[in-house]
């Protein structure tokens, strides 16, 4: 026997039986979300639409058409905003880096000063010299690798990932979503931060991309499939 369907209604009327693709064409037309009440004819209870596995597809896609359809007038976030938010993302974490990095050993060799005078014909001065600068450069790698990015990486795609946004963009009232108005999830915030760094190698040229888009969407953007809007 198939399945039957009972529904209570936004008016608070039972509205049924249906068959499955009547409910299912119900969920098109709007008259049935996530927490309509349902009954089925196998259960014992009056339950949420989204516990029954069969109609969680159709309301993915009703998740998603509502979403699309409330951002359709958002405006897009352009550079110069962007920019700022960026510019007070790394403020932000560079204070961190900074407190993490004076306690450490490695610090020391960022204290290097460029002597006064150099002797260029001395070779014990100019070893001293390369020795200094080849230290520094180390410490600089060190620094980049084992604390600047890993501290970037969990700051930026937690807070997007979690709230779909950095406390810059916030800042801003701005908020990173997929292009069919959903919110992008830890996932695709991670793959957004690679797609960035690769925006970052190709001496910023993907970052420019935003200039030249009606969506202002940057190169990682385009690769993780998000848009950067403002929020009313």
């Amino acid at each position: 026997m198939d399945a039957e369907y009972k529904i209570i209604g936004g008016d608070g009327s039972e509205y049924g039986p249906a068959t499955l693709a009547e409910l299912k064409e119900w969920i098109g037309a709007g008259r049935v979300a996530h927490m309509t009440q349902v009954w089925r004819n196998d259960s014992t209870a009056w339950l949420p639409a989204a516990q029954y596995s069969e109609l969680q597809p159709d309301l993915s896609k009703q998740n998603a058409a509502v979403a699309l359809a409330r951002v359709q007038g958002l405006d897009s976030t352009g550079f110069w905003a962007r920019l700022g938010a960026f510019v007070l993302d790394q403020f932000l974490i560079s204070f961190v880096v900074a407190i993490i990095w004076s306690f450490l050993p490695e610090s020391q060799h960022l204290k290097f000063t460029l002597p006064a005078q150099i002797n260029f014909n001395s070779e014990t001065e100019m070893r001293a010299l390369i020795q200094q600068l080849t230290l520094q450069m180390q410490a600089i790698g060190f620094h980049m690798a084992f604390i600047y990015y890993p501290i970037f990486l969990i700051y930026d795609v937690w807070f997007n990932g979690r709230f779909g946004a950095t406390l810059g963009k916030m800042a801003i009232r701005a908020r990173i979503i997929q292009v069919n108005g959903m919110p992008i999830g830890y996932q695709t915030a991670f793959l957004r931060w690679l797609a960035s760094r690769l925006s970052q190698v190709i001496f910023c040229l993907g970052f420019l991309m935003m200039i030249f888009q009606p969506q202002k969407r940057a190169l990682q953007d385009f690769l993780a499939g998000t848009r950067v809007v403002f929020i009313r």
